[in-house]
């Protein structure tokens, strides 16, 4: 997320789920992050593993771009937001279609994409096939970093489409 698409934090509350934050954002929104995993695997983190309480010690910082600990960690407010992108529960098919939408995306491109025919796309976007938790990864990751979605892409244009001009 970068300029206006940058979300800031408005309030964060600790969720009775352990090592959840609720998130509310500036633009009206909610959002629930769990951040065992960021507990679990990262080592600045894991301190919050013995000692809950502090986790509980959060507040905004940077006029809704962060939050921090007392103990000094802090996260930033597009971190949490990715994470908490990452753990909801949306729609396979809203996904895929706002994704070929942004990018405006032929079934063909979108297949090219995501590595798979055009037949089972449309069965995503049909809801005939579920969209499975890999092809939901890779979808935010290429609307995250558009350069992964480029990548993918090569060989995108055919030699004859292509003009020169003398």
């Amino acid at each position: 997320m970068t300029g206006e698409n940058m979300k800031r934090l408005e309030s964060i509350t600790v969720s009775e789920q352990p090592f959840t934050l609720i998130l509310q954002w500036q633009d009206g929104t909610r959002q629930n992050a769990d951040l065992s995993g960021l507990i679990a695997l990262s080592r600045h983190f894991s301190v919050f593993a013995n000692d809950p309480a502090a986790f509980a010690k959060v507040r905004i910082i940077n006029w809704g771009h962060g939050i921090e600990w007392e103990n000094g960690l802090d996260f930033s407010a597009e971190n949490l937001a990715r994470i908490a992108n990452e753990q909801s529960d949306e729609d396979g098919r809203v996904l895929i279609e706002g994704f070929q939408k942004r990018f405006k995306l032929t079934n063909e491109q979108v297949g090219q994409a995501l590595g798979y025919r055009v037949s089972q796309i449309k069965n995503f976007k049909s809801g005939h096939t579920a969209v499975s938790l890999a092809v939901r990864i890779a979808i935010h990751t290429m609307e995250h970093e558009p350069t992964v979605l480029y990548a993918r892409m090569r060989n995108a244009l055919k030699s004859d489409r292509l003009k020169t001009s003398a």
